[in-house]
């Protein structure tokens, strides 16, 4: 990954790649990610950040958020056909590919140096585009091709954790203001599980650190703006799957070890 700079934010990215690509034969129930496979490939990554990736559970923890924001996105597309969809640190993600859809206008922000990468190795859909920039400069609000009648909803996977809360709190704040009756969707963790998630991160030689953490989304996302309505909180390796999957002994105990620790938040905006 030489054109993403060493020990940043964004060269985090390769972390649920290699997770994503794994699962395609560990965990082939699980919204195979056969994309993930073709970037490493072309990228000429021949091995991952650690061994650990090639148990059953490493490749669980990427594939399965892709699998919950892609349960979440055909749910919003239920009642709003035409929505447009944005991912928040988009990284190297092929969620719109998985599911395959061409029919929602598709937004993908980050890093410029990330959307260069992306743009490399992904190919835009028909309604794709993407912009380069901050998700913490709020500018980009401009650029979302949002009507209120057609609905949004906004994705952010393995984003936040390395934000501040301020800086998540005024997000929030904002788009909630700005798209009434959207829908923001992104994983978090509670403090229990950032030791855990900073340990896997040092583990890839990388010094980026978390910083957001939630212990009860409710009260603390309401808190954040009058304008959210509702919130849903499941658990990431849990509360999406139907499909019964038959785990390691090992895979097993992971789950059991995040069930405190490893969350999907589902925030509605009210409408106005």
């Amino acid at each position: 990954m030489s054109e993403l700079k060493k020990d940043s934010v964004e060269r985090t990215l390769c972390i649920p790649l290699w997770s994503r690509a794994i699962a395609v034969k560990k965990l082939p129930q699980i919204l195979p990610d056969h994309d993930a496979v073709r970037i490493l490939r072309e990228m000429g990554e021949t091995k991952p950040p650690t061994v650990l990736y090639h148990l059953e559970c490493g490749a669980l923890a990427g594939a399965v958020r892709q699998y919950d924001f892609a349960c979440e996105i055909r749910d919003y597309l239920n009642d709003h056909p035409l929505a447009c969809i944005a991912e928040l640190g988009a990284g190297l993600s092929c969620l719109r590919r998985q599911v395959k859809n061409e029919t929602s206008p598709w937004i993908n922000i980050d890093f410029p140096d990330v959307i260069a990468c992306r743009e490399k190795y992904i190919p835009a859909g028909r309604l794709e585009r993407n912009i380069a920039g901050d998700i913490t400069d709020h500018k980009w609000f401009e650029e979302i091709p949002f009507e209120k009648e057609n609905g949004v909803i906004f994705l952010a996977a393995g984003v936040l954790h390395y934000l501040t809360y301020d800086a998540v709190r005024a997000l929030i704040s904002d788009m909630a203001r700005c798209f009434p009756g959207g829908l923001f969707v992104f994983d978090y963790i509670s403090r229990k599980g950032r030791a855990a998630a900073d340990a896997q991160i040092r583990m890839t030689k990388n010094k980026a650190r978390m910083n957001f953490t939630m212990e009860d989304a409710e009260k603390e996302l309401t808190a954040m703006s009058g304008k959210v309505s509702r919130v849903i909180t499941k658990s990431y390796l849990e509360g999406y799957l139907t499909e019964d999957i038959r785990y390691s002994w090992l895979t097993k105990q992971y789950i059991r070890s995040k069930r405190d620790k490893y969350f999907v938040a589902h925030v509605e905006f009210a409408g106005e």
